[in-house]
């Protein structure tokens, strides 16, 4: 976390205020928190692992983004959800000056969810109420966050018939399917103070795009091809329209979710990619003679 707090802090150095007023941290958000010089009043800080966190009023705009479920319907654009904030203290406000009333710091958003920015703008705080004297308080959601980054998603091995390394056939169809042993659940724990978490990932589907504009959506690992059953079918496949030199890109995309002992929590965190692997492919047409038979020219 402090890792990714230095490069939030360095990057908004670098750009300073560019993003003020212009780059939104969530849509359909009144309340003047779409900014980089957004602020905030009220709300709790925490100590957890050496860090500090803000926790937002329950009753704000801010606390609805750190639920771990996204918000429901089909916002546009897609929001981010999940969200933690960190706080930068005093070294931080004095890189990147005063935001609003005084005392205050400035807080960086770390969320999850398709519509996040990187860095996300951050946030001026002023009134949340400091942490108690000799109280270490531990937010679960931010353990379970680490327990997912403990889950060591991999690349999938990319399989295909015919092979990547042989030419593809346009109008044939080429099967598609990765190493049934990556297509397993995963779990990680992680432990702060009295708290243990458990991530658990189970992978949803594979997302193949094949270099050529389209793309492929498999529920399952797919189907591994065998010339000893020449009959087979697939529901892993796609059909070349053209040749070309292409690069097929899988990626896995795993639904997570998390339990907690030593404090209340648990939940959704939403459907995450994994890394994903890539092979060059060649597709070529099959050219055909037709010749005549029979009869005399």
């Amino acid at each position: 976390m402090r890792s990714r707090l230095l490069t939030l802090v360095a990057s908004m150095a670098a750009v300073g205020f560019v993003l003020a007023g212009t780059s939104p941290a969530w849509a359909a958000d009144t309340g003047g928190e779409n900014t980089a010089n957004a602020q905030a009043s009220g709300g709790t800080l925490t100590v957890q692992a050496g860090h500090t966190y803000w926790t937002p009023p329950a009753n704000s705009s801010w606390a609805t983004p750190g639920n771990s479920d996204p918000r429901q319907g089909t916002p546009n654009p897609p929001q981010p959800y999940g969200c933690t904030y960190t706080a930068g203290g005093p070294s931080v406000t004095a890189s990147l000056g005063v935001g609003g009333p005084q005392p205050g710091q400035w807080v960086f958003p770390v969320c999850a969810g398709p519509g996040v920015l990187n860095p996300m703008p951050p946030v001026w705080v002023t009134g949340a109420q400091p942490p108690a004297a000799g109280v270490i308080q531990v937010n679960p959601v931010v353990v379970a966050q680490q327990a997912v980054r403990q889950l060591g998603f991999a690349s999938p091995a990319i399989e295909m018939a015919p092979p990547s390394g042989s030419p593809q056939l346009v109008g044939v169809a080429t099967w598609l399917w990765i190493a049934p042993g990556a297509w397993r659940t995963l779990t990680a724990s992680a432990t702060a103070g009295p708290v243990t978490t458990t991530a658990t990932a189970t992978p949803s589907k594979v997302v193949w795009d094949m270099g050529d504009g389209q793309s492929v959506t498999c529920d399952g690992p797919g189907t591994a091809y065998s010339p000893s059953a020449p009959n087979a079918t697939t529901g892993c496949s796609y059909t070349w329209p053209g040749p070309g030199s292409f690069t097929v890109t899988a990626t896995v995309y795993w639904s997570v979710t998390w339990t907690a002992s030593g404090a209340p929590g648990g939940g959704n965190l939403g459907v995450q990619a994994g890394p994903p692997a890539q092979v060059p492919v060649t597709v070529t047409e099959s050219q055909a003679i037709n010749t005549p038979t029979g009869g005399s020219g």
